[in-house]
């Protein structure tokens, strides 16, 4: 099975996401994509390009290493491979950002995972981004343990 996981920029929650699962997975496989081309349009297509991107950081914690994925901008070809689309955001920022195309596939499941891009200091990023990591990873066993079942 092709999970897709889609956020606003591919550079922290879908990431995340992709990781994860692929990490736990031994029969299903993750690709990650983002809506917003904002960070390649500025710094290019790796994370590790991004200045103190709190991502890697929280990964690194956990003992893995994200700095060398690319960012990917979600297109239609991905919908159509994916076997199930997962949007880590909140419903009300879906409904108003994400394509028709993405909106209207049945393959779709939300997970209510806010953007944390914008706080004031590093450190709350951080902290919201170590949360962030944590429900993700929560989330990415229980949808495993599910696919396994099938």
């Amino acid at each position: 099975m092709e999970i897709l996981f889609v956020c606003k920029f591919n550079v922290g929650r879908s990431q995340i996401a992709e990781t994860f699962f692929n990490k736990f997975s031994r029969r299903n496989h993750a690709i990650s994509a983002g809506i917003n081309p904002y960070y390649i349009r500025k710094y290019g297509t790796k994370i590790s390009e991004i200045p103190n991107e709190p991502a890697v950081e929280v990964m690194a914690k956990k003992g893995i290493d994200i700095s060398k994925n690319k960012i990917k901008i979600l297109n239609k070809k991905m919908i159509r491979k994916s076997d199930l689309i997962v949007v880590l955001m909140t419903k009300k920022r879906a409904n108003r950002d994400l394509p028709k195309y993405v909106l209207n596939s049945e393959k779709l499941r939300f997970w209510e995972i806010k953007n944390v891009s914008g706080r004031q200091t590093h450190l709350s990023m951080y902290k919201a981004h170590c949360k962030n990591r944590d429900k993700i990873q929560l989330l990415v066993k229980r949808l495993v343990g599910e696919l396994d079942k099938k």
